[in-house]
C-alpha cells in the first residue's frame, strides 16, 4: 500500500472513520449502537479488502456486499453453500473479541498485560520464522501462504472486535484508536509486501521481530546498572537492526567490491551474492526503531512498557515507507495522548489543513514531478549522448525540482494524512534551495535524516570538539554514510563525499560553514552557487553509473543548443516548479487560512475540483517515489 496506490485515498477516508468511531465511543439506544458497530465492522472490511482484493476470503456477511468495490459478484459468494458456516465463525470470533475488549478494556494498556502480550507476540514470531524456514526446505512454503492468507481474516476480525468493545468504556477508548492505528498500519505495510512471492511475504514478521527485539531491548537497556551492560546491549540493538540492513541493502554491493579488491592484489574472494529484494521504506524504519535504543541508552530516555505502542510508533502508516523519520521522545507521547481525529472545533480546522497539504502534495507530485520526469529527465539520464549540451543542463535542472517536489510531496502527503487523525509529524523540508550555503541546505534539505545523522553519528564521532582536521574528518564521514544510506552504489557515495568535501571547504573557508550573506546581491549570489553546486551533485546521485554521469557531464561542456527536446510541458512544470521555490511563504499561510475558513460544503468542493482537475493532469503511467526505493 503505497502513497502512489488509487486504493490509498479510500484506504484513509476508511482508517479515519473507523478511528474516530471507536474514539466517539458507544451511542445511546440498541439500534444506534448496533449500527455503530456494524459500520465499524463494514469499515474494518473495507480496510481488509484493499489489502487481499479477495472478496471470498472475507469471514463475515458484510464481506460479500462489499464486493462491489473489486468488481466481483456480492451474491455470487452470500449464496454459497460452504459461505455460512465461515460467516458464522468469523462473526462469532468479532462478537467474542468484542466481548473481551469491553471486559478489559481499562487493563489492556497495563504493563503487566502489555508484557504479557509482548511475550505471546515474540514467542509467535518466533514459531512464524521457523515455519516459513521448515516449510522453505520442503517446498511447502506457498502451500503454507495459501492457508494463512485464507483464515488471516479471522485475526483482523479478532483485532477490530476487540478495538469496538474496548471503546465501550470510557477508559478504553485510546486503547481502542490505538489497535486501529496499529492494525491499519500492519495492513498498509503488508498490502506491499503479499504481492510479493515465496518468503518476501513475510516481511510484516520481520520487521515485526525487530520492533519486538528493540522494545525489549530498550526495558533492558534501562534496567541495567552497569555502564558496560547497557553498552553491550546498545551494541546488540545496533548489529541487529543494521545487520538487517546490510543484509538486504549492502551485502551484494560488498560482495562484488570485495571479489573485484581481491582481484586486483590476486586474491580469490568468493561471495555469492544474494540478489535480495529491497524491503519497503527499510532504512526509514531501521533509523527510527534503532533511534529508540540509542536514546534509551545514551539520553535518559524513559523506555516505553506498552508493546502495542512501540509498535505503531515504528509502524504508523503515514511516514513508514519514507519519512519523515519520527523520533520517539516526540512521537510516543502523541500515541499515550490518545490523539482524536479532526472532528469539530479546533479538530475540524487540524483536519482541513492536513486535507489541503494532501491536495498540495498530489499537486507537486502530478503536476511538477512527474511531467518533469516523463517529459526529459529519465530519457536524458538514460542515453545522455542523444540529447545536446542545452538538453542535457535542463535535464540537470529538471531532476533537481524533481527530486524536491517529489520528495516533499510525499513528506507532505504523509503529514497532511498524520494532522487528519490528529497526530503532528515533523517538517522535512524548509525550502532548501533558498539556501545561502551547504550548512544552510542541510538544515532545509530532509531535516529529519540530517538531524538524524547529526545526532547520531556527527556528535558521537567528536562533532567540533576537537580540533578542526578532526572537524573535517566527521562531517566528510558523516556525509559520506549519509550518501551510502540512499543506496549500494558508488554514485552515491560520491554524492555524500561531494557534500562532504563541500561542507569542509565551507567551514575552511568560513570558521562555522556559512559565509555572512545575511541580505542583497551577496546573498542571492551565494544563494545561485549553492544552488549550482548541489545540481552538479544531483548528477552523481541520479546516475545509473560514473560512465554516465561523465557522458552527461561531457555534453553539458560540448555546450551544443539543440532545443528539439525541450517540449512545452517540460517547460511549463519547470517555469512552475522555479516560480513555486520563488513565491512567499505568506502565500501558503493565506490559503491554508482561507480554506479553513470556508464552511464544510466549500472546501468539499475545492476538494472535488482539485481532485478531479489532478486526475486529468496525472500521467498514464503510475511514476513511483523516488524515495521508496531507500
Amino acid at each position: 500500500m503505497l502513497f502512489s496506490s488509487a486504493d490509498y485515498p479510500v484506504f484513509l477516508v476508511a482508517v479515519f472513520l473507523l478511528y474516530a468511531l471507536v474514539g466517539a465511543g458507544p451511542h445511546p439506544g440498541s439500534g444506534r449502537e448496533l449500527g455503530r458497530v456494524t459500520l465499524a465492522l463494514a469499515l474494518g472490511d473495507v480496510v481488509y479488502l484493499l489489502l487481499c482484493k479477495r472478496p471470498d476470503r472475507l469471514w463475515d456477511p458484510l464481506g460479500p456486499s462489499l464486493s462491489a468495490l473489486v468488481g466481483a459478484s456480492p451474491w455470487r459468494a452470500l449464496a454459497a453453500s460452504t459461505a455460512w458456516p465461515g460467516f458464522a465463525l468469523g462473526l462469532a470470533t468479532f462478537a467474542a473479541a468484542a466481548a473481551l475488549g469491553r471486559r478489559h478494556a481499562l487493563r489492556i494498556d497495563a504493563d503487566r498485560v502489555q508484557t504479557a502480550l509482548a511475550r505471546v507476540a515474540s514467542a509467535a514470531l518466533v514459531a512464524v520464522g521457523a515455519l516459513v524456514l521448515i516449510s522453505h526446505r520442503r517446498g511447502a512454503l506457498d502451500a503454507v501462504s495459501e492457508l494463512i492468507a485464507a483464515r488471516a481474516h479471522l485475526a483482523w476480525l479478532a483485532l477490530i472486535g476487540l478495538a469496538v468493545g474496548a471503546s465501550r468504556r470510557t477508559g478504553g477508548r485510546p486503547t481502542a484508536k490505538l489497535l486501529v492505528l496499529f492494525g491499519a498500519s500492519m495492513v498498509f505495510y503488508h498490502a506491499w509486501a503479499a504481492s510479493m512471492t515465496g518468503a518476501y511475504r513475510y516481511l510484516l514478521a520481520l520487521i515485526l521481530g525487530t520492533i519486538a527485539l528493540d522494545y525489549w531491548l530498550g526495558r533492558w537497556i534501562a534496567d541495567a546498572r552497569r555502564p558496560a551492560a547497557r553498552r553491550a546491549l546498545v551494541a546488540l540493538s545496533l548489529a541487529a537492526n543494521l545487520g538487517v540492513l546490510v543484509l538486504f541493502k549492502y551485502y551484494d554491493f560488498f560482495a562484488r567490491n570485495l571479489a573485484a579488491a581481491g582481484a586486483t592484489v590476486g586474491v580469490a574472494v568468493t561471495l555469492s551474492p544474494v540478489a535480495l529484494i529491497l524491503p519497503a521504506g527499510i532504512s526509514f524504519h531501521t533509523f527510527q526503531s534503532l533511534s529508540y535504543t540509542l536514546d534509551v541508552g545514551s539520553r535518559g530516555l524513559r523506555p516505553t512498557r506498552s508493546i502495542l505502542r512501540f509498535a505503531t510508533f515504528v509502524l504508523f502508516f503515514p511516514q513508514l515507507v519514507a519519512g519523515p523519520i519520527v523520533r520517539a521522545e516526540a512521537f510516543l507521547p502523541q500515541l499515550e495522548a490518545g490523539a482524536t481525529p479532526g472532528l469539530g472545533g479546533a479538530g475540524d480546522d487540524v483536519a482541513a489543513s492536513g486535507l489541503l497539504r494532501i491536495a498540495l502534495g498530489l499537486a507537486k507530485k502530478l503536476c511538477v514531478a512527474d511531467v518533469l520526469a516523463v517529459t526529459l529527465v529519465d530519457a536524458v539520464f538514460a542515453h545522455p549522448a542523444r540529447y545536446s549540451g542545452l538538453e542535457c543542463l535542463a535535464a540537470v535542472y529538471g531532476y533537481a525540482l524533481q527530486i524536491y517536489f517529489d520528495f516533499s510531496a510525499y513528506s507532505d502527503i504523509a503529514i497532511g494524512s498524520a494532522a487528519l487523525l490528529g497526530f503532528e509529524l515533523p517538517e522535512n523540508f524548509l525550502r532548501p534551495y533558498s539556501a545561502a550555503s551547504l550548512q544552510d541546505f542541510w538544515r532545509r534539505w530532509h531535516v529529519t535524516l540530517s538531524t538524524w545523522l547529526r545526532d547520531y553519528v556527527y556528535i558521537p564521532l567528536g562533532g567540533s570538539r576537537g580540533g578542526e582536521f578532526e572537524t573535517w574528518r566527521n562531517l566528510l564521514a558523516t556525509m559520506l554514510l549519509g550518501g551510502l544510506w540512499h543506496g549500494a552504489a558508488w554514485t552515491f557515495i560520491a554524492w555524500g563525499a561531494l557534500h562532504g568535501l563541500g561542507l569542509v571547504a565551507a567551514r575552511a573557508l568560513h570558521g562555522d560553514g556559512a559565509p555572512a550573506t545575511s541580505s542583497g546581491w551577496r546573498r542571492r549570489l551565494a544563494t545561485a552557487a549553492t544552488f549550482h553546486y548541489v545540481c552538479f551533485a544531483w548528477v552523481f546521485f541520479r546516475a545509473t553509473s560514473f560512465t554516465n554521469a561523465r557522458g552527461l557531464l561531457a555534453q553539458i561542456a560540448g555546450r551544443t543548443t539543440d532545443r528539439a527536446n525541450l517540449h512545452g510541458a517540460f517547460l511549463a512544470a519547470l517555469a512552475l516548479g522555479f516560480a513555486s521555490l520563488c513565491a512567499p511563504l505568506r502565500l501558503w499561510d493565506l490559503a491554508r487560512s482561507r480554506f479553513v475558513a470556508l464552511p464544510p460544503w466549500a472546501r468539499a468542493a475545492v476538494l472535488t475540483g482539485a481532485a478531479l482537475g489532478l486526475r486529468e493532469l496525472a500521467r498514464p503511467a503510475v511514476v513511483p517515489f523516488i524515495y521508496f526505493q531507500f
